[in-house]
């Protein structure tokens, strides 16, 4: 069987996030939502994906409307949150997967292609970046049964 179909077919369905971890360039290690962050990746049969991540128990808004709140919860709320989708497609040979964002809670993310190095080990996608700034990341994902 050809090599790549192999990891493109792995990819697809929903993973839940185990660990998010950011390097700093000084070697240093930080938790950019908590060591117990919550988020979801899924990778669709037609090429499209979707990812969020979010911090757990963000204060809730006083208004009950996501359109009505204050600035202060907005901005915890958007500082404990990220999320983005558009297509995917895989390159095996580099052992990497572009995101193309259409959607993006961070604007600058927008049109842009993001790329994540992947690898496969047991029931885990491991995806990682090169330094984006000052930091890399390394994002740990678990497959959720069917």
């Amino acid at each position: 069987m050809d090599n790549s179909k192999i990891s493109i077919t792995q990819f697809k369905g929903s993973w839940e996030l185990y660990e998010w971890r950011a390097e700093s360039m000084e070697g240093h290690i930080a938790y950019p939502f908590g060591p117990d962050a919550i988020g979801e990746i899924v990778y669709n049969d037609d090429g499209h994906m979707s990812v969020q991540i979010m911090k757990p128990n963000r204060a809730k808004f006083v208004s009950d409307d996501p359109l009505e709140g204050q600035r202060d919860e907005i901005l915890s709320a958007y500082n404990g949150f990220i999320a983005y989708s558009g297509t995917y497609e895989v390159n095996e040979k580099s052992n990497q997967v572009f995101h193309h964002i259409k959607i993006s809670s961070f604007p600058n993310w927008v049109g842009q292609k993001q790329i994540r190095n992947f690898e496969f080990r047991d029931n885990q996608l491991i995806l990682s970046t090169d330094f984006i700034e000052s930091r890399k990341h390394r994002l740990i994902w678990r497959k959720r049964k069917q």
